[in-house]
């Protein structure tokens, strides 16, 4: 009846498979939408099978049992066979990002008289993403000297590990690396570590994977040779005046040698500072305290110099101007008496020319006149004339008799010598 085949068959859903093991060995994949007979007198027996998925991203990786092996790439699915394929893995595909790149050796053609099974490198620059052609390409896998675990903080010493950097994509974007060069010893045998950030850019890739396995670990190399070989001829006090050289290119020339070599660029480096031990630290700290306290008297003395200079020079400037003025007023008061004296000069020569019209007058009208007694009258006084005779009468009468005949007497001589003379 049709209730009973029913139940002797097994249905499949659409989209899985099934591996239907027969009683003789045989094994048979059947995908659904299907219906097989299950009845127990066959002796089958059913197993799911698995399907492998690999989306735009991903590949999928087959091995058979032949021992072939198969790439193929997503979006894709692929029933994983019982009895053909060893294994079928999800493999992911390599992303590359903008300024990166890996290195792929791909199986070469043989050429003729070469042997088979030669490989070439080629370079798979980004942005992309990266699945490989042939199960017989690898990627190669750089490892370099890096950081030593746990060295997150720039702060801690920057100390490197050989081998502790591993990975396959390599970046062309410019770099940088912490590094501190430890036990440098100047010529005074101070023991000191020199902290430094190198700036570097890889411009040649071939150039580096034909030199060199490993360039930070000979830039490390190269920049301790450098630092080592500047501090050995200088005293830490030459040291730490000369620490701004540092910042330039100039004490570095087998690091620029060697990053050349290997297809690198240093850019710059930076002093980040340096570290010594505590008892070296602390007397140099405490030279700098006595070094910095002796300069700050010293700016101290000199500003109380400059302030004592800037009196004295203002109170001469003072002093100048003090002068100046009295100066300026003692010349102003000669100039004024010398101006009174050429008035009154002026004056009386306008007095004495008016006085000499006025005779030269006179003496035309009165031509026989004698000018020189004229003026004599004028100009002189003579003495009062006194009689002796008369004085001894008026003493007789008085004292007030006598001061009357001189006073007489001195009117009438008076008289007489204004009195002209004619001819």
């Amino acid at each position: 009846s049709a209730a009973m085949g029913a139940s002797c068959c097994k249905t499949l859903p659409h989209g899985e498979a099934w591996a239907v093991y027969q009683i003789n060995g045989e094994v048979n994949v059947v995908e659904g939408p299907t219906q097989v007979c299950s009845c127990a007198c066959l002796g089958r027996d059913f197993h799911q099978l698995e399907l492998a998925i690999a989306n735009e991203s991903e590949y999928l990786l087959m091995h058979y049992r032949d021992g072939r092996s198969e790439l193929k790439k997503g979006p894709c699915a692929e029933i994983i066979h019982p009895v053909d394929h060893k294994s079928v893995t999800v493999q992911q595909a390599v992303q590359i990002g903008d300024q990166e790149l890996i290195v792929v050796y791909r199986a070469a053609e043989p050429a003729e008289g070469q042997p088979v099974g030669k490989a070439k490198r080629e370079l798979i620059r980004g942005p992309g993403l990266y699945i490989p052609q042939s199960v017989s390409e690898w990627i190669h896998e750089f490892v370099w000297t890096g950081p030593v675990s746990g060295a997150d903080n720039i702060n801690e010493p920057a100390r490197k590990k050989v081998n502790a950097l591993k990975f396959q994509k390599l970046r062309t974007i410019p770099g940088k690396m912490y590094y501190d060069v430890e036990n440098v010893r100047t010529k005074d045998n101070a023991l000191i570590t020199v902290k430094l950030l190198m700036f570097y850019q890889l411009t040649n890739v071939e150039k580096m994977l034909d030199n060199t396995n490993d360039p930070m670990g000979d830039f490390v190399n190269a920049v301790s040779a450098d630092i080592i070989e500047w501090c050995a001829p200088q005293k830490f006090d030459e040291f730490l005046e000369a620490t701004d050289k540092l910042n330039t290119l100039g004490p570095y020339a087998q690091l620029k040698t060697s990053a050349m070599k290997v297809g690198y660029e240093v850019s710059r480096i930076v002093f980040r500072g340096y570290t010594a031990p505590q008892a070296l630290q602390r007397m140099h700290d405490n030279a700098i305290e006595k070094r910095t306290s002796l300069m700050l008297g010293k700016e101290t003395e000199e500003e109380e110099q400059n302030m004592a200079d800037f009196k004295l020079k203002k109170e001469a400037e003072r002093a100048m101007q003090q002068q100046q003025l009295e100066m300026d007023k003692l010349n102003h008061e000669l100039e004024m008496r010398n101006k009174k004296a050429q008035a009154e000069r002026d004056l009386k020569q306008k007095e004495q020319g008016l006085e000499i019209e006025r005779l030269q007058q006179v003496q035309r009208l009165d031509k026989k006149g004698e000018l020189a007694a004229y003026l004599i009258a004028k100009d002189c006084q003579l003495p009062p004339t006194v009689n002796v005779a008369t004085m001894l009468a008026a003493r007789a009468r008085g004292p007030r008799a006598t001061c009357r005949l001189f006073q007489g007497s001195a009117s009438e001589g008076q008289r007489a010598l204004s009195r002209p003379k004619l001819a």
